[in-house]
């Protein structure tokens, strides 16, 4: 029986067992979810090259005549490999396969086959390696003339999506197009199923495109008409007004101990102007890694607590959350302001110089109780703010640190505790992630947006090295030498489990062979995100306090942790990660008094590589290190999305502002005809679908 959308994965034809819990884990479990992970680019088999033009590093299609084909073994690697020489009019060539000895009696000598694949250069001369394969007159439907590259799913090969793809095919008739047959004309675009098997299955570069397009309508519409009813929504909130104390504000910015930089005060004056309103403020502050966001927060603080009003601070985790505390401890001195910590394992707090450690139930309940009733101005905690038992009575001001490692509900609960009837809290989104503005204005609509471009004077900068395989050793050389003079590194690692397929070391190969080799002796530990929450506290406070001198994690440290005594950062792998990616690691040092280093060691050096890491060298501006990525990735990278509760932006580019701007007027005719989309069905389900916030329950 033909599949439909709902058909499970692992119920189609050549499925392995493997493959389906692969991509079950992925969230891909039917054949709809299959359909809806497209092809982020295509290699370009339109046009046959002759063998004497192929050049080293190309994506090529050729036909040519088997002369001869025999495997051989490669002791070294312990691989078969299967060599076939091919000819053409112009000349002869080899193609390399590995581990699949049974090619060599399938490739008959004077038989024709196209070929395509990519020509790499060997001490052999030049192959083409691993091509997929089709017989002249009798295609097998691998090659076709466009081929669709996915982006890796589950760790499925290209060829195993390709295949999972074309046995998803017969369901597409099936897709149903949520868009109204005259917006669709109007804006001159193809129907939903067609634009899927065009984007699975393009014939032609037509065909392609008309595809993109209407798929990225699609996600800029779903995004746009979810920020649209965003903003309806907020218009009939309430918030309480928190008028601007400037005396008491100027006093405070007075008694910092440095001076705020002008992108500081302006987003600090923009916060306060926006609290004095009695509609509630959401406001996205985004600023690149050291530029002060916690001291605009601090403004709005005191300027709450001056009038009467409290405030919470909401961070991703305990650790950053104790950072945190102790940082307004120090700002809040002689402020006369009242200041608690509150997160699962830590409750303190601190007024007049004087801190309390509550850890006995007794005094548990007596802080509880005293930010009930108000005597606490101010709040440092993680996801804990929001459990039910705690609660507050005036909160005017909540501030979200990493706002994208909170899901949408965590933050909605967080602006429903203001103890005050009919109001919620303003709302300031803190990001160091730096995001360009055209991807801000897009996928963040509904925020006013407040950026720190400006660094605090006297912050340094981090000297970049980009190192090849064989010059690894300086690096651990240098980690040696400053773990001697009594400070501390980071070693990054893409990978928390083995892949045989990747050929790059997961976390725990790289620690015990550093543990090993490189650093015996040495205080070490291993950080990823499988661990559980308390043991990665654990880890990061013995990292803070000291106790650790060099940590092998994965990409769990990217934001947050504040460990100033730490001068290396040495990101393996580091082709595996985006510019903002690696930008936030190397924000990891540099904090203190002493000069840091970061190394970046690619383990698949190439001349894309090299350009592309070469960046990081160059470039100390987080916005413009994102403005590279978006233009090489996407903003999928930048958005942090998985937590967000917006889409990935997977077809659209943000550099199309036309269509960005047909899919805003459209959203907004849309809503203003029909604001629940209650004559839309199909596109309500769509959008209810496609967004995690969407408010459509």
């Amino acid at each position: 029986m033909a599949p439909n959308l709902a058909t499970p994965i692992a119920e189609l034809k050549g499925v392995l067992k493997r493959q389906a819990s692969a991509l079950r884990a992925a969230g891909v479990a039917t054949v709809g979810d299959l359909l809806a992970c497209y092809p982020n680019r295509y290699e370009d088999f339109t046009s046959h090259l002759p063998l004497a033009s192929v050049k080293p590093g190309s994506q090529v299609t050729v036909a040519a005549r088997i002369v001869s084909a025999r495997n051989r073994k490669s002791f070294r690697r312990r691989l078969t490999i299967t060599e076939a020489a091919i000819e053409d009019d112009s000349g002869e060539m080899v193609a390399i396969w590995f581990n699949q000895p049974y090619l060599a009696q399938s490739l008959k000598p004077g038989a024709e086959f196209r070929f395509a694949g990519k020509a790499v250069k060997t001490k052999f001369g030049v192959r083409l390696a691993n091509p997929l394969y089709e017989p002249i007159g009798g295609g097998n439907g691998l090659v076709r003339p466009l081929m669709p590259v996915y982006p890796l799913v589950g760790g499925l090969s290209q060829f195993a999506m390709r295949k999972l793809a074309a046995a998803c095919k017969e369901a597409i008739g099936a897709i149903s197009d949520p868009l109204p047959p005259a917006l669709r004309k109007a804006n001159g675009l193809v129907g939903k199923a067609e634009a899927v098997r065009g984007a699975h299955f393009p014939e032609t570069l037509e065909e392609r495109d008309a595809a993109r397009r209407r798929l990225a309508f699609d996600e800029v519409l779903a995004l746009q008409l979810s920020i649209g009813r965003t903003k309806r929504l907020r218009g009939a909130k309430r918030a309480v007004r928190v008028p601007f104390d400037e005396e008491g504000t100027k006093a405070f910015v007075r008694s910092l101990p440095f001076t705020l930089t002008d992108d500081q005060r302006k987003a600090a004056w923009a916060a306060l102007k926006d609290m004095a309103k009695d509609s509630p403020m959401h406001r996205l502050l985004d600023g690149d890694v050291g530029s002060g966001k916690t001291a605009v927060a601090a403004v709005a603080m005191v300027n709450a607590a001056k009038a009467g009003f409290q405030s919470a601070l909401m961070a991703p985790t305990e650790i950053l959350a104790r950072q945190h505390f102790e940082t307004f401890k120090r700002f809040f001195a002689g402020q006369g302001i009242g200041i608690a910590l509150w997160t699962n394992n830590y409750r303190r707090s601190a007024a007049d110089g004087k801190e309390i450690e509550c850890a006995a139930k007794k005094e548990i309940e007596a802080l509880r109780g005293a930010i009930a009733a108000g005597e606490v101005a101010a709040v440092i905690g993680t996801h804990a703010l929001v459990e039910e038992k705690l609660r507050f009575s005036s909160l005017a001001f909540a501030a979200i640190d990493e706002q994208h490692r909170f899901g949408v509900r965590t933050r909605q609960l967080l602006c429903t505790k203001s103890g005050i009837p009919g109001v919620e809290p303003h709302l300031l989104s803190m990001t160091a992630t730096p995001i360009p503005r055209s991807l801000a204005l897009t996928a963040f609509g509904d925020l006013d947006l407040s950026i720190l471009r400006e660094k605090p004077k006297g912050r340094q900068e981090i000297a970049t090295f980009v190192l090849g395989p064989r010059a690894k050793a300086q690096a651990y050389a240098r980690i040696r030498e400053e773990v001697a003079a009594g400070r501390q590194a980071f070693v990054i690692c893409p990978l928390i489990d083995p892949s045989d397929t990747l050929g790059v070391e997961s976390v725990a190969e790289a620690y015990e062979r550093l543990r090993k080799d490189e650093f015996p002796g040495i205080a070490m530990a291993m950080l990823h995100g499988k661990m559980p929450a308390d043991e990665k506290e654990r880890v990061m406070a013995d990292l803070v306090d000291g106790k650790v001198s060099v940590l092998v994690s994965t990409s769990v440290v990217e934001v947050g942790v504040d460990v100033p005594n730490a001068t290396v950062m040495c990101i393996e792998g580091a082709e595996r990660f985006g510019l903002s990616q690696l930008h936030q690691f190397r924000g990891r040092v540099g904090r203190g008094a002493h000069r840091s280093v970061c190394f970046l060691l690619p383990s698949a050096p190439s001349p894309a590589v090299d350009e592309r890491l070469s960046a990081m060298t160059t470039h100390a501006d987080g916005f413009a290190l994102a403005e590279k990525d978006l233009e090489l990735r996407g903003p999928g990278d930048l958005l942090g999305v998985a937590q967000s509760g917006r889409p990935a932006l997977a077809m659209a580019s943000l550099a199309d502002l036309d269509l960005i701007a047909a899919a805003r007027d459209a959203a907004a005719t849309l809503l203003d005809g029909d604001p629940d989309l209650a004559r839309h069905p199909a596109l309500r389900a769509f959008l209810a679908a496609e967004i995690e916030d969407a408010h459509l329950e």
